[in-house]
């Protein structure tokens, strides 16, 4: 597991479950049931340096970016919600942030409408099918969600798919998920296992090694490329601290 997420899920439940008593000192305060989320789905590559795809440019075109709407229990919009307190985490704990939160902040504190967006690219390794909107701690919840935590369906790949050892994480086998915040030839050695070559024409196709359109199998020679990009002899893109 990279970022434990469950607990803010138990934190989600209960303050839904206080606003549902109806606790007039509510208001003012987040209710993650009526506060809402609007997204399109897609891909993006995500890279511990920072410089994947921003979500207004997924992969093969389109905008993922994320607005966010923040009200209380009354309905109202909840502007000044500062954007370090809010950010994005992945559904199955496959997101390894740069910088713990800060890897994901909101693009800006919410606005009068108790509006903010999430349009830059995280800085991040790993590798997810979604994402978690995480507000002071807790999950949204949303309209039509309410009771279960919110999975946006964006997509993050990563060139930072295992780890070389310490300082990181312990290496891992064949397609476990074992990011450490640097690519390196772990991760080149990882990839070219997913794609066919002369010396391995029957490479397994993975959607975690896709990072380049056109999306879907086979991995071909614009992911090789873009991998490239991120790694060079060893030398590869990390987290800036």
């Amino acid at each position: 597991m990279i970022n434990r997420v469950f607990p803010l899920i138990a934190l989600s439940m209960a303050l839904v479950c206080w606003l549902a008593a109806g606790d007039a000192a509510a208001q003012g305060i987040i209710d993650m049931c009526k506060s809402s989320a609007t997204y399109n789905a897609g891909t993006v590559l995500v890279c511990p340096k920072g410089d994947g795809d921003p979500l207004t440019s997924p992969i093969g075109g389109g905008n993922c970016q994320i607005t966010l709407t923040l009200r209380d229990n009354s309905n109202t919009p909840i502007a000044g919600i500062v954007a370090e307190d809010m950010w994005l985490v992945g559904c199955n704990d496959g997101l390894l942030l740069c910088g713990l939160s800060s890897g994901s902040n909101a693009d800006s504190p919410t606005n009068a409408q108790g509006q903010t967006t999430f349009s830059n690219e995280p800085a991040a390794g790993g590798c997810e099918t979604g994402l978690y909107i995480v507000i002071q701690g807790a999950v949204l919840q949303g309209p039509g969600h309410c009771g279960s935590p919110l999975c946006v369906p964006i997509a993050t790949h990563s060139p930072d798919y295992k780890s070389a050892g310490a300082p990181g994480p312990p290496p891992c086998a064949a397609d476990i998920l074992c990011p450490d915040s640097r690519v390196t030839n772990a991760d080149f050695s990882w990839f070219v296992t997913h794609y066919p070559s002369a010396a391995n024409p029957g490479a397994t196709y993975l959607a975690c090694a896709d990072i380049a359109a056109p999306l879907g199998a086979p991995i071909g020679l614009a992911d090789f490329s873009r991998f490239t990009l991120h790694f060079f002899m060893d030398i590869g893109h990390k987290c800036p601290i």
